[in-house]
């Protein structure tokens, strides 16, 4: 079933359930929000009292972006749902607040954030607040601890992995991150300039042995509940509290995977703020906080394997962290930190530090101690 503005209020008709935090009987006013690729989100308030509104989250059949002819399984927002309700109920208010799902039509009505700026926003202006990244790192360390395969009972872990087997949303990830950016795909592009370092990029063989290493690691490795997509554009934030939100690509697999995307998405906005030592600064502690709180989380989990854990959650982290910032710069997918540099000359240095810092990242993954040493390479 597919949602549009002119259906959607017929639907709500239908379904009441779906506005009960707003008045009984009132004249809806809805407006389509976000600039997802995937998904259409639609605000809907009270026409007479516009401060009370909910958000819509509807998946449609395909990919919204490409439209109808790139099918797309509507069960991404089962995922969404049901991570939705785990992350309230380990983390308490730090997603927003689930009002109803409707599975059939692919629906979910949510707390409306709608006073929240987005974290990778907040950044590119040069506003760094620590306390939003130790949010974060509180918030992947309580859930990836508590749903982690050594620190949950076989049966519940089993009942994880069934919960959040979403293999299509999964593949899509190899493919954009591990795979394409890495080969002639039609999605790629990047700055004019640095094609001869994105040539011997894919012609070293060292790295793309290393990346598919990686791959393999996120595709096989069933650690915990992984967020799959939580990078800065996925953090909205207000009154200094960070929610996480966009869990469509929840699954059960390398909880450093998350950290990964994290990290690399606050790396490339330190790169695209080359000429502010400042922010620099701020960034490179907000990236250190992230460990701190996160492990933090993790030895507060009684479990002998605790020290190895972190150690190898560390280090595939790293080898993530530098594949989301090189597929950020030549994949399908950039970030507005960079691209939106407009002398051509300064975004090239920024591109190409961020390139050579990602590609050391996948290298040498396996090499790094601790979070601090790679922070001073920057």
């Amino acid at each position: 079933m597919e949602i549009t503005l002119a259906t959607l209020p017929n639907y709500l008709r239908q379904r009441p359930v779906m506005t009960r935090p707003l008045k009984q009987h009132t004249t809806f006013r809805i407006e389509e929000i976000g600039d997802g690729n995937l998904n259409t989100v639609y605000r809907v308030s009270d026409a007479t009292h516009p401060e009370r509104s909910i958000v819509l989250k509807h998946a449609p059949p395909y990919i919204k972006i490409l439209g109808p002819d790139y099918p797309l399984s509507t069960e991404r927002l089962t995922f969404e749902a049901r991570a939705l309700e785990l992350y309230n109920r380990l983390t308490n208010e730090t997603v927003p607040a689930q009002y109803d799902f409707d599975p059939e039509a692919a629906v979910i009505a949510m707390e409306d954030l709608r006073d929240a700026n987005v974290l990778r926003d907040d950044l590119i202006t040069g506003t760094v607040d620590t306390a939003i990244a130790e949010q974060i790192g509180q918030f992947m360390g309580t859930v990836h601890s508590r749903t982690h395969v050594h620190n949950v009972d076989n049966a519940t872990v089993q009942h994880y992995k069934q919960q959040f087997a979403n293999t299509t949303m999964q593949s899509i990830t190899a493919d954009y991150v591990f795979t394409f950016p890495f080969t002639e795909h039609e999605t790629n592009f990047w700055t004019p300039g640095l094609e001869s370092e994105v040539q011997r990029l894919k012609a070293d063989t060292d790295f793309l042995a290393q990346v598919e290493h990686l791959k393999q690691i996120f595709l096989t490795a069933q650690q915990g509940v992984t967020h799959g997509d939580l990078h800065t554009g996925s953090v909205l934030v207000q009154d200094n509290t960070a929610k996480v939100i966009d869990a469509e690509f929840a699954f059960y697999g390398p909880i450093g995977f998350d950290l990964g995307l994290f990290w690399a998405n606050y790396l490339l906005a330190h790169f695209a703020h080359q000429d502010n030592p400042h922010v620099q600064s701020a960034l490179k502690t907000a990236i250190k906080q992230t460990w701190r709180t996160y492990t933090t989380e993790f030895e507060m989990t009684d479990t002998e394997l605790k020290k190895q854990t972190l150690e190898n959650i560390f280090h595939e982290a790293i080898g993530f962290t530098g594949l989301e910032m090189l597929r950020r710069l030549i994949g399908a997918a950039h970030v507005k930190d960079i691209e939106n540099i407009i002398d051509i000359p300064q975004k090239l240095r920024a591109e190409n530090a961020a390139l050579q810092f990602g590609t050391t990242l996948v290298k040498q993954h396996n090499a790094f101690s601790d979070i601090a040493v790679i922070i001073e390479r920057l």
